[in-house]
């Protein structure tokens, strides 16, 4: 195309020297600038170390936005953006990526929900329960899990490891974006109200995951356990996750069944929505008092404001959150005051209560024959743990991590009525109701 000066410029003019060339300066890749975490790439030899670096350049909105309006009885938000950050658990081998997932209406019940990276020996990759394929996922994805130029993603395997629906609801928009890949999922797949086939949600699954995984492509080199619980809500619905075993790394990736819950928030949470949580004149403790739920109007809380301790009301707020997103609906007195229920679950693995109540405490032994198998089996070959939601988890020394995990599940084989976790019975009353009308209705077992 001819420029503005030449269509203008007279006929005749007297030549001009040429003019020098420079070379020319290159400029700094794309990809550098969307670093959210994870900042070092398959080159570097440095120890991991927790959450990666973030760029000092903001992440434009684009690249974060994902629009997920579906979900019985109502979507898992953010609706329609999902910031991303990276952590490198083994340099070159495995990474994690989380992405928030919560309620929302500002309640402050939001967690993060986690997707693992595993690179094989052959250099493609495993991906464990994916997450929102935003584009800044995928830059991600590339800058760190891509081949050596920075540009290709070779996914090899897709796993659906739980039949749980915030997992497997990104399952067909991660795929599409590796139409190569195989797609592993657990048996038992269903949908509610009305149970649809896979195909119906876009996902077109090469086999499933069987019980010991000796069938699986991958078995070479990721053992499994598969927990598979008889149906409940008229045989509707079924509780299916499979645990893996990272055999190189000692690396054990389970997705629901029990989560660490670190005295740290997950770094996706923002810092604003901990300190509103945390503040006794935030959004949710107001709507609390105002709508005097549990009695909660006149019960004394942690008294800290925004202004007068800002750090504080992070903390608090993190508390909080963790009570919100276990238990769903904890008792008012815990929820002003959460100290007490969260030093009970701290720095623990936990099995989640939702879980506990209206799954695994009507098929004890079966939950803990799998649990004491993960560490009769692997209990001296595991480093490091990653659940589906909430920190990863390294221990210190031989058998720490999965005796940890383990002791969650203690109450399955026992005569206790509940997870020793679980300090105050009062967090559980808004569970158990759900769980006495779903007995009501014949959708579980009595007891």
């Amino acid at each position: 195309m001819r420029s503005a000066v030449s269509c203008f410029a007279p006929v005749c003019v007297a030549p001009r020297p040429a003019p020098r060339r420079y070379p020319r300066r290159r400029r700094p890749l794309r990809s550098t600038r969307w670093t959210v975490a994870a900042s070092r790439t398959r080159n570097e030899e440095s120890q991991p170390d927790g959450p990666d670096t973030p760029s000092s350049e903001p992440i434009p909105q684009s690249k974060r936005r994902y629009i997920n309006i579906t979900g019985f009885p109502f979507p898992l938000t953010p609706l329609f953006s999902r910031k991303t950050v990276c952590n490198t658990l083994v340099i070159n081998k495995i990474w994690t990526f989380e992405q928030e997932q919560g309620i929302g209406l500002g309640l402050g019940v939001s967690t993060s929900v986690v997707m693992t990276v595993v690179r094989m020996e052959d250099g493609k990759l495993w991906v464990h329960d994916p997450i929102a394929p935003t584009v800044e996922l995928l830059d991600l994805l590339r800058l760190h899990c891509g081949d050596s130029s920075g540009t290709a993603i070779d996914v090899k395997y897709i796993v659906l490891a739980t039949t749980q629906y915030e997992h497997k609801i990104f399952v067909a928009p991660f795929s599409r974006k590796f139409p190569n890949a195989e797609v592993w999922i657990a048996p038992g797949q269903f949908s509610f109200p009305v149970n649809l086939p896979n195909q119906f949600f876009g996902i077109f699954p090469t086999g499933y995951l069987d019980a010991v995984g000796s069938n699986m492509p991958w078995s070479s080199e990721i053992e499994q356990k598969l927990l598979r619980l008889p149906p409940l809500f008229w045989n509707q619905y079924t509780y299916c996750e499979c645990a893996f075993l990272v055999k190189s790394t000692g690396t054990l990736i389970v997705t629901d069944a029990a989560v660490f819950v670190s005295e740290n928030p997950p770094k996706i949470i923002e810092d604003d929505l901990l300190t509103d949580l945390g503040d006794e004149n935030g959004f949710t403790i107001g709507l609390l008092r105002f709508g005097n739920y549990r009695g909660g109007r006149n019960l004394p809380g942690a008294g800290v404001t925004r202004k007068e301790g800002p750090e504080i009301c992070k903390i608090i707020g993190w508390n909080r959150m963790a009570l919100f997103s276990l238990f769903i609906a904890p008792d008012a007195k815990n929820i002003l005051q959460p100290k007490n229920s969260f030093d009970g679950l701290r720095n623990k693995f936990v099995v989640s209560p939702i879980v506990f109540a209206v799954v695994f405490q009507f098929h004890r032994k079966l939950v803990w024959n799998w649990a004491s198998s993960i560490q009769h089996d692997w209990g001296d070959s595991t480093n490091q743990i990653v659940s589906g939601h909430f920190p990863s988890y390294s221990g210190q020394k031989k058998g720490e991590a999965v005796g940890k995990f383990v002791e969650a599940f203690e109450w399955a084989n026992s005569d206790d009525k509940k997870p020793k976790e679980y300090v105050d019975s009062n967090d559980l009353k808004s569970l158990e109701l759900v769980v006495n009308v779903l007995r009501f209705l014949k959708a579980v077992p009595e007891e």
